[in-house]
């Protein structure tokens, strides 16, 4: 990984909406890699829903996000995204949201350690502290591992199952709303799930997780150039 490209790239991203404050460089430099890819994949997804025909706005004093899983909190810093149609929304990083699974359980018992999983990048369109599967237009994983193996496919069909139900084909949550670019999902709820990974062996394994919604993203850290 080139870190001082990688860095350069979020930095002009996030410049863009008056985001970066002078101790943000350092701040961006301290993170390990994990971290710094999924704010190299928010940068992307960014652009990508302002392609899409969204406007974006940050709300924040700097980019310093999470550094763990957890609950939204209004006053962390994330991005306001504003569709056509009128709705707007929130792109929020790693929250923990509420399962499918524990809320249509018919158990008398206490929801347990499997109640909650947590998205790397999350977008939805109200502001609890835990989200539930239904208030989310779109979900990113993000894996920067320089291996990729089966066990991330797997970890990602989980997760797409606790966030909706397999069902016929339909246009996405985010194409309703306006996206210039129809995206259908054979999803209920219909949103759009990404699995974004650094490693180019990871385009082997999306054929499978396609079927289910699953959209596989190879996002790419830039990489030291070879010394001629």
């Amino acid at each position: 990984m080139d870190k001082t490209q990688a860095i350069h790239r979020i930095e002009a991203v996030f410049s863009q909406y008056k985001a970066l404050r002078s101790k943000d460089t350092a701040h961006l430099q301290a993170l390990d890699k994990g971290k710094l890819y999924e704010l190299y994949v928010l940068s992307d997804l960014v652009r990508d829903l302002t392609g899409r025909g969204f406007k974006v706005a940050f709300l924040g004093s700097d980019i310093v996000f999470k550094a763990a899983p957890g609950k939204i909190k209004g006053s962390d810093p994330h991005f306001r995204v504003y569709a056509r149609d009128g709705s707007r929304f929130r792109l929020f990083v790693d929250i923990e949201f509420e399962t499918m699974g524990t809320l249509h359980s018919h158990s008398a018992a206490p929801p347990d350690l499997s109640s909650r999983h947590e998205i790397d990048l999350l977008l939805v369109d109200k502001c609890g502290p835990y989200p539930t599967y239904r208030e989310i237009l779109l979900g990113v994983e993000c894996k920067s591992v320089g291996n990729f193996g089966k066990h991330i496919v797997k970890e990602a069909l989980g997760i797409r199952r606790e966030l909706s139900l397999l069902a016929d084909s339909r246009p996405s949550r985010l194409t309703i709303a306006g996206s210039t670019r129809a995206v259908n999902v054979p999803a209920k709820p219909a949103s759009e799930f990404w699995l974004a990974y650094d490693d180019p062996k990871g385009s082997r394994y999306r054929s499978s997780p396609s079927l289910f919604g699953i959209e596989f993203r190879h996002i790419q850290l830039p990489r030291p150039r070879r010394k001629q």
